[in-house]
């Protein structure tokens, strides 16, 4: 009998030290993140997208067209390659490795950049520059996130991954609204001068990324069976059949994707509309980013206990309903508030804060939802094969530019409305995943 109990106690003993160990890693894991989201947030904030790369590519070409292609290539390197990584991957006991080091090599090239900026070459050869950065970096990150989704989901069990994702989103949005105002004043009349004010960003944009780096060495992952990978003996066409036919709520989840990725049929042109068209400051293109970066920590802190507790399928149809506000308010914009600047200027950073919110969304529900659906062992052939049907999307900004060459902006901000409508009626029918405790 005492041999029972001292067994019992050893027992519960040992119990208690591996809760609070799982409980330190989780701390630890927890902070980690969110320094890892801050930084690249910030970065993200500096590069600025939807603001600073349009601005810059048009300073560059004055080419609509070529403005598209760069956002089409910020858009599609990050997806588009992620099939591939996503069935490479697969089945791994540990992610972390290939992680570390495809960020690590991506992130540099945001400081050649920097340093070619600084270095004042010609206009020319940062045109051929520009577009060559960001196929590394976009494309090297794609890796890297496909490695970064599995190691999250390991790391946060379902139960409180949600409502983590919501925090280390916040931890972004929250880093680019700080960078929001550096680029306010780098940009504006005070600022440096061309080309100096974008070497500048682009160097504060390379430090926070390694600074995300820096913060994901600490990560600690969990170690998970390696397991047969038979999805990736498959050819490339059969394996995306086979999931496709095999999982309706991942086939509509990839249908939702590719409706949704319309809005960037007008993404990199609302602060074009803004400049151009409705004689907005460009001094402003700062309080477009704050304001999209409020829209972002709106929707993470909203959204995040919303996926927790309701579902990833309620956030999803969010998503598309905010996804439909940018393009409906520009079209207004365009039809009533030509001679009224500081309408336009309200009416646009009300734009960017309804993008801000889709981008905050879109985690916490279409990613989140691949991640519950996902069989053990093939979260990253999912979240890759999820992506890069994304991927699918990214010519939108090209299409966009011609588009808008070709018609005009209230053509095009009609276009892009289509998308999230027809995108909504789509997530309505995917239903709410059991998740596990």
């Amino acid at each position: 009998m005492a041999d029972l109990e001292i067994e019992n106690t050893t027992s519960e003993v040992k119990d208690t030290k591996a809760e609070i160990l799982a409980m330190r890693s989780l701390q630890r894991n927890t902070t980690a993140s969110m320094i890892d989201s801050g930084g690249f947030g910030a970065a993200l904030g500096f590069i600025g997208y939807s603001t600073v790369l349009p601005t810059l590519a048009l300073a560059l070409s004055n080419s609509e067209p070529f403005v598209g292609f760069i956002t089409t290539i910020w858009m599609g390197l990050w997806l588009l390659p992620q099939l591939p990584a996503g069935r490479r991957l697969a089945g791994r006991a540990y992610n972390k490795p290939p992680l570390l080091k495809a960020a690590f090599f991506s992130r540099l090239s945001l400081a050649f950049f920097a340093i070619a900026l600084a270095l004042n070459l010609n206009t020319t050869a940062l045109a051929i520059l520009l577009p060559i950065t960001l196929i590394v970096f976009r494309g090297l990150d794609a890796v890297a996130a496909v490695a970064w989704f599995d190691v999250i989901s390991k790391m946060f069990p379902p139960h409180v991954r949600g409502k983590i994702l919501g925090w280390t989103q916040s931890s972004a949005f929250m880093a680019q609204f700080v960078s929001a105002f550096v680029v306010a004043w780098a940009l504006g009349v005070s600022g440096p001068v061309y080309p100096y004010n974008y070497a500048l960003l682009m160097g504060l944009a390379a430090v926070c990324v390694m600074l995300s780096w820096v913060a994901m060495t600490f990560y600690r992952e969990p170690r998970s069976e390696a397991v047969s990978n038979p999805l990736a003996q498959l050819r490339l066409r059969d394996h995306v059949g086979h999931i496709l036919k095999t999982d309706r709520a991942f086939r509509l989840n990839a249908i939702g994707r590719i409706l949704i990725g319309g809005i960037g049929f007008a993404t990199p042109f609302y602060v074009v509309q803004a400049t151009q068209v409705l004689d907005v400051s460009t001094d402003t293109i700062g309080l477009f980013l704050i304001a999209q970066t409020i829209g972002g920590v709106a929707s993470s802190l909203t959204l995040g206990p919303i996926s927790q507790k309701r579902g990833s399928h309620i956030v999803m149809r969010a998503t598309m309903i905010l996804g439909l506000i940018p393009p409906l308010l520009a079209l207004l914009l365009y039809l009533f508030a030509q001679d009224n600047a500081p309408l336009a200027t309200i009416g646009t950073a009300l734009i960017f804060v309804a993008m801000g919110a889709t981008d905050g969304s879109f985690l916490l529900g279409f990613l989140q939802h691949v991640l519950d659906i996902a069989p053990p062992g093939q979260r990253t052939a999912y979240t890759g094969l999820s992506n890069t049907i994304g991927g699918l999307t990214v010519i939108a900004p090209t299409i966009g530019g011609l588009l808008l060459q070709a018609t005009s902006f209230p053509a095009l901000f009609i276009v892009t409305m289509l998308a999230p409508l027809a995108g909504l009626l789509v997530v309505m029918r995917i239903p709410k995943v059991i998740r596990d405790a």
